[in-house]
């Protein structure tokens, strides 16, 4: 297996993973062109036999160039618990910390256990706040992305 950074020819591949990736949430094509184009110094993915299996999409904030934040990180479900999501991110969490990152963050649906427990154990924490309530074992803000989308923010701190 071999973990590169994104390229922009990867977008259609990447959009095609995307999609076996449930509950996690699909784009238009054009967002994965986005990141494969203007982000692929921070976004990653994981080949084995030149086939796309993983992925990892993010990108550094325009505003404050000490924040990155996770957009999606999606591993075939045939090579799930192989290690590619770990080291997917690791690959990114030595890149943005050679960046001086101070906080990455993401969000997640309070469905999706498997992420709430891998970004656990990676050393996320689930966003504990007064926009918070808690659902479950998680902390989430209602409506976070509309009404009836509620969602789990995880962030990393370094310091």
């Amino acid at each position: 297996m071999n973990i590169r950074n994104v390229r922009e020819g990867d977008f259609i591949r990447i959009a095609e993973l995307a999609w076996k990736c449930k509950p996690m949430a699909t784009e238009r094509n054009s967002i994965y062109h986005l990141f494969t184009k203007f982000f692929s110094s921070t976004s990653f993915v994981a080949e084995e036999d030149q086939r796309i299996i993983g992925f990892l999409l993010e990108f550094i904030s325009q505003d404050n160039p000490e924040e990155a934040y996770i957009h999606l990180l999606c591993v075939h479900p045939r090579f799930r618990r192989d290690g590619i999501a770990s080291k997917l991110l690791k690959e990114f969490i030595e890149t943005v910390k050679m960046r001086n990152i101070k906080r990455i963050s993401l969000i997640t649906k309070p469905i999706n256990k498997r992420a709430i427990s891998f970004y656990r154990k990676h050393g996320f924490k689930d966003y504990d706040g007064p926009e918070t309530c808690r659902n479950g074992d998680v902390n989430v803000f209602k409506d976070y992305n509309g009404e009836g989308e509620d969602m789990v923010l995880f962030e990393k701190l370094f310091m």
